[in-house]
């Protein structure tokens, strides 16, 4: 597993950041459309619009995740009664495990044979999911084995 071995275990230079292709069970990719992070079925030339995950190991198994160059990062926010999939402009770079505040950007990586899940740490039994339906925004849910959401995703290094 490529992501234990991108960071110094001595922890005196920073991890470095590293692109994956992601996409779902039902084989829809990440891509950009007003600003939110939707899954859908990209063909022809539309599969340039695929977005790369950028990631940052922190730990064996937990990791920040972004989109375009590590601007954009994924965050799990708890509003009220609500918890959503937010994407914030910040550096993952810049990201810290030790600090309270980026908690809210952490996801524990749990694979199963050949997929992948992604949970909040920040959101304790929130995952990242995508809808059954094409073109809907990627988003959390708090019912993972449920066939209404899709949380189970191929992730593999970008070439």
């Amino acid at each position: 597993m490529a992501l234990e071995t991108a960071c110094r275990p001595s922890g005196k230079r920073p991890c470095k950041m590293q692109a994956f292709r992601i996409w779902d069970v039902n084989q829809k990719t990440f891509y950009l459309r007003n600003n939110q992070l939707v899954a859908g079925y990209l063909q022809g030339k539309n599969t340039k619009l695929e977005e790369k995950i950028d990631v940052v190991p922190i730990e064996p198994h937990t990791l920040f995740l972004g989109i375009h160059g590590g601007k954009l990062c994924l965050s799990c926010v708890k509003s009220g009664d609500e918890t959503k999939l937010q994407l914030e402009a910040v550096n993952i770079t810049d990201l810290s495990k030790n600090r309270k505040q980026d908690k809210r950007f952490t996801f524990i990586r749990s694979d199963s044979g050949p997929t992948t899940s992604f949970e909040s740490a920040a959101c304790p039994g929130w995952y990242l999911c995508t809808a059954l339906e094409a073109d809907q925004p990627v988003s959390l849910t708090n019912v993972p084995d449920e066939a209404v959401m899709v949380t189970k995703f191929y992730f593999q290094q970008d070439e």
